[in-house]
């Protein structure tokens, strides 16, 4: 049995020895868009970065940009000369030298899409959109560098999809079907169809060994140099559906189609794997073994059996909504439900996976339409986890049970739940109460947009119910420290308030409260209240809050921030939201607002920003992109997981809650070696913690004030008070909480 080795990239113990500030991430490399084999390596562009899996050993290498790669998501791989490894995605064209394992260019050039490569005369050409122009563009290898050289478009062209190299030409596969040409001596405006008898749209190609072959609406076709192509089969309707097609031999082709593997050759189109669930993406052939990328890992096939590789990874790669709970990270999406866990993921999909299917996932089916996605995850202490659905056929809420794996409990639908007008459920918000009732927004046909669950009983609440307060265009609900419930609409934001069981409430009160007082017309995106009873609302123009108070006519206090001329001003008022931004709350209560394209932006109550009013993006740290999801906290920890539409960015923030002892105190590196680039950390410190290094006989080498603690952690260079690196010994930290309380750890110190 072989060996896989896999990074498990989760939970706590990922930053057990990490600084303020620290960010790894979490991605997964199952999505394979493309694969090259190069001998004992299968290379794979991934949507979680670039995966080398060794056939001897069975080792399984990610690389993301924890290793330095400039971007995770991608489409497209090819070696080059000197045995580079060549990757496109939406972001640029990078180069990878494997044998290092670092990045050695890295070429944006206005590029919006790589959709292939292929090397001619020891030059590399990608297929490029470069500022809305496809064409392609020529890099070259000289002295150990690689060099951009020039980009050769063509107006007339929608898409490239493919490229080949066929004798001293290249091959392209367009919108506008083939065109051929030398780079070296015409200009692509110049190249034409190099098989003019091909009447019918060609879908994809390949090329061997001299031998090219052509997949079209209505045959497959063979052909060499200065040869016609000729048909080996005709007339079959899943030509249509083939995604991918590669030569084995002559007049021997392996190819996919979304979920079947075809062996084609003269008179031949031979079914010879289908399997619903695999979703095929790119066929590779070596010998009588096809090599085959899908979206959850990759595989290698016999002509008989289907050797499945896969990792022990989530299989929701790019959350819609994420959850940490009861040391459980929980990420949901399209794809599924993933739940991470000390010994790694477990997942659950609505798409049944039968034939060949690697158990290196730890996959089980879970009946349900997801819809158009998830709007909203609610997790709670007992392992029950509510998953508010976007446009699902069959269910509005989805609740699931992974105490052990992840099951399906039950779902909310008709007609305990109402659908909308295209006879789809649509849950836009949930929250959960003081009472651990569930209350929701959802679109309906009969206007009812609030409702609640509670005791395996659902009420919605009409217009008519509400006074004429209750808007259909509800999108946001909140619950303030009264147990009053706020709802954001369009036209502003409404409060509930009920006595008694609110299936049948003894008294109720509804209240309407404007966005902004002023001429300002502010429409709430999203509404969360903190913990100190202020509610924030989120709009297209920034974000506000309004601090509460327990009078029902009367519930807002004051609206702010205010400006010094007396008129709201608000947070991050030139960062683009949209209906998908979210706010959240860290454990010391800064909020964490979510963004499209803006990354992620933080600020606390008394309005200071972390780490600056920037927040947090690309170009600022390892993010792995500006279109942010949502965020979660391990509390404890002090961890923020910010879910991306590229993967999870783990940062370790100054934030966790707040340490009532020195019990789990931890220095790192251990011993320290000095000098280095990074200090030692001392982790786990109470509030307002201050430290003095000492020697083992009491006298004080440099102390470190509690303004120089970031949150729970502080730093020592190895430098006494007058600047000098301490000698070869073992040093004594004693460590001081605001009311004088000590605790005394050790470190080793080795000066080299």
């Amino acid at each position: 049995m072989r060996k896989y080795i896999f990074l498990n990239l989760v939970f706590g113990f990922l930053f057990s020895q990490a600084r303020v500030g620290e960010m790894k991430s979490i991605t997964s490399s199952l999505n394979v868009r493309d694969l090259i084999e190069v001998g004992d390596e299968i290379i794979l562009a991934t949507g979680g970065g670039l995966a080398v899996y060794h056939k001897n050993s069975g080792a399984y290498n990610i690389f993301t940009r924890d290793h330095g790669l400039a971007d995770t998501d991608l489409q497209s791989v090819h070696i080059g000369p000197k045995g580079l490894v060549w990757t496109g995605s939406d972001s640029g064209v990078q180069v990878w030298y494997l044998k290092e394992q670092k990045l050695l260019d890295w070429f944006q050039l206005d590029i919006e899409v790589v959709s292939g490569f292929v090397t001619y005369k020891d030059m590399v050409y990608g297929i490029v959109k470069n500022d809305g122009q496809w064409g392609i563009m020529e890099f070259i290898h000289s002295n150990d560098k690689v060099y951009y050289r020039d980009f050769y478009g063509r107006n007339d062209i929608g898409n490239i999809d493919d490229i080949v190299k066929f004798g001293d030409n290249l091959i392209l596969l367009t919108n506008k079907g083939l065109l051929s040409g030398n780079p070296h001596k015409t200009h692509p405006l110049y190249w034409t169809n190099p098989f003019p008898g091909i009447e019918s749209p060609v879908i994809t190609i390949d090329q061997k060994n001299g031998e090219l072959a052509l997949v079209t609406s209505n045959a497959i076709l063979s052909t060499k140099m200065n040869e016609t192509p000729v048909p080996l089969v005709t007339g079959e309707k899943d030509f249509l559906n083939i995604r991918s097609i590669a030569v084995r031999g002559p007049l021997d082709f392996m190819a996919v189609t979304d979920s079947v593997i075809y062996h084609i050759g003269t008179d031949k189109f031979e079914k010879q794997f289908s399997d619903p669930g695999f979703h095929f993406s790119e066929i590779k052939t070596n010998g009588s073994k096809s090599i085959i990328g899908t979206s959850l890992g990759f595989a290698v096939f016999d002509g008989t059996t289907l050797n499945h590789v896969a990792g022990d990874e989530a299989i929701v790669y790019e959350p819609d909504v994420i959850s940490f709970s009861q040391d459980q990270l929980i990420f949901a999406g399209l794809g599924g439900i993933s739940v991470g866990q000390n010994n790694g993921w477990v997942n659950a999909s609505p798409l049944k996976y039968s034939l060949g299917f690697s158990t290196k996932v730890n996959l089980d089916f879970i009946d349900a339409n997801l819809g158009n996605g998830i709007s909203e995850i609610i997790s709670t202490e007992d392992g029950t986890v509510y998953l508010g659905l976007k446009e699902s056929l069959t269910e509005g809420i989805l609740i699931l049970d992974i105490t052990d794996g992840i099951r399906k409990r039950t779902t909310l639908t008709s007609p305990t739940l109402l659908k909308n007008w295209d006879n789809r459920y649509f849950i836009k918000d949930m929250l959960i109460d003081k009472k651990n009732q569930i209350w929701f927004i959802s679109e309906n046909e009969d206007n009812k947009t609030l409702g609640i669950y509670s005791g395996n009983n659902t009420k919605h609440f009409s217009f008519e119910e509400s006074g004429g307060v209750l808007s259909k265009n509800s999108s946001s609900i909140t619950a303030d420290n009264f147990n009053r419930i706020w709802i954001g609409s369009p036209s502003g934001l409404t409060m509930y308030k009920y006595s008694g069981d609110v299936m049948n409430p003894t008294s109720e009160v509804w209240a309407t409260e404007t966005v902004d007082p002023g001429p300002t017309k502010r429409i709430p995106l999203d509404i969360n209240v903190s913990s100190k009873n202020r509610l924030w609302v989120l709009t297209s123009i920034g974000l506000i809050h309004k601090d509460l108070q327990v009078s029902e006519s009367n519930p807002v206090s004051q609206t702010g921030p205010i400006a010094n001329n007396g008129e709201i001003y608000p947070y991050f008022p030139n960062v683009i939201f949209n209906e998908n931004s979210r706010i959240r709350f860290d454990p010391r209560g800064n909020v964490w607002i979510t963004s499209p394209s803006d990354g992620i932006h933080i600020v606390s109550e008394n309005g200071e920003y972390w780490p600056d009013i920037n927040g947090l993006n690309e170009s600022n740290s390892n993010l792995l992109s500006n279109h942010v999801n949502d965020v979660t906290f391990d509390t404890d920890e002090g961890l923020a997981y910010i879910a991306t539409a590229k993967g999870v960015s783990v940062i370790r923030i100054p934030f966790a809650e707040e340490k009532k002892s020195y019990n789990a105190v931890e220095i790192f590196p251990s011993p320290f070696r000095i000098p280095s680039p990074k200090p030692m950390t001392v982790n786990g410190l109470k509030d307002n913690s201050s430290l003095k290094i000492m020697t083992l006989n009491g006298k004080v080498l440099r102390t470190i004030k509690n303004s120089e603690v970031k949150g729970y952690q502080a730093y020592w260079d190895g430098r006494d008070a007058a600047g000098e690196f301490v000698g070869t010994g073992v040093y004594l930290i004693a460590i001081y909480d605001k009311k004088g309380a000590s605790s005394f750890e050790k470190v080793a110190v080795i000066k080299e």
